[in-house]
């Protein structure tokens, strides 16, 4: 995929951050190249946007989702940060074989991303409900492909009042470099077969039918987004279009107050809520105060029993405090 496709492709994320990645894009296939170690010294800290494979805590499986969402990451990712769809996929399929794994957790920042991976991770997740409680956690944003996902598990949370949620809509550009190329005296003559094949191709102004086409492939996802939201999360398609999916970001108890989330809890909250009810599925007759009577919250860090290729238990119990 060129930069010009990623550019021009559906994305399911929230304006400013698609702002932002257009820029970063534009810019790249200009021929600027970004200073790695400029940023990084702006920024007082290292561009380290590796992506952090499942941990288990206390038969706790946990999956970060941060950054901006693509199915595979690319070369920018170094810079925006990110999580692949792919990855997240493989790790969440590792974690419901496990036998270790006795509930998951889905702990999510992010602006959402690219349309493409997201719909099958959601439907992954949504598949496999009922095999073990699956609960999300928005750690400061849930946009947009990040809802779309995090709307798949069981049960969804804030961590705070300011939390950030929403923003359900899709999002596409076309990209005019016909003007670009002619600077350059640079002149491309396209030869397709098809009406539609080149109806908005990149080489020349946008056309109306050019619009109309991407406007109905808009239109087509956002239907797709606004139809699995409601399966989701229990509700109709009419009542997640009229209160949920106006592309609006709802904010803390406002995102309570439409259904977008069940509640406030925080990561640590929710594991110790994971472990509770495990705790009560075993031994039924004994009390969630009793298995933790001085209201203390201890956890131990385990590996998920996977290839050594991609294990990676690298935080602390402190960590999550």
């Amino acid at each position: 995929m060129t930069i010009i496709d990623v550019l021009n492709s559906p994305w399911a994320i929230a304006p400013e951050k698609y702002a932002e990645l257009r820029d970063l894009y534009e810019r790249h296939a200009h021929g600027d190249k970004v200073d790695i170690a400029a940023v990084e010294a702006q920024l007082g800290r290292p561009l380290d946007n590796k992506y952090r494979a499942l941990e288990v805590v206390d038969g706790v499986g946990i999956l970060t989702i941060e950054g901006v969402l693509a199915k595979r990451m690319n070369l920018m990712s170094a810079l925006s940060g990110g999580t692949s769809t792919q990855l997240l996929q493989r790790d969440f399929a590792l974690a419901m074989s496990d036998p270790a794994v006795h509930s998951i957790l889905l702990v999510i920042d992010s602006p959402g991303g690219e349309v493409g991976g997201t719909q099958e991770f959601c439907n992954q997740i949504f598949a496999a409900r009922g095999q073990k409680p699956i609960v999300a956690v928005c750690e400061g944003m849930m946009a947009s492909a990040a809802y779309w996902i995090g709307s798949s598990a069981d049960e969804m949370y804030i961590s705070s009042g300011t939390a950030q949620v929403g923003s359900i809509g899709v999002v596409a550009a076309h990209t005019d470099m016909s003007k670009a190329e002619a600077n350059r005296d640079v002149k491309v003559t396209e030869i397709s077969a098809g009406k539609y094949k080149r109806v908005a191709s990149e080489h020349a102004p946008l056309s109306d039918e050019g619009r109309a086409e991407i406007q109905d492939q808009v239109d087509q996802i956002y239907t797709v987004f606004v139809d699995d939201v409601a399966r989701n999360r229990g509700v109709s398609s009419e009542k997640v279009l009229s209160e949920m999916a106006d592309g609006r970001i709802f904010i803390g108890q406002r995102a309570i107050d439409v259904g977008l989330v069940d509640g406030k809890r925080t990561t640590q909250q929710a594991v110790q809520q994971l472990k509770d009810d495990r705790q009560q599925l075993l031994f039924p007759k004994r009390s969630a105060s009793a298995a933790n009577h001085d209201g203390g919250f201890t956890m131990s860090t385990t590996a998920v029993t996977q290839p050594a290729d991609v294990r990676s238990v690298t935080r602390t119990a402190a960590s999550w405090r």
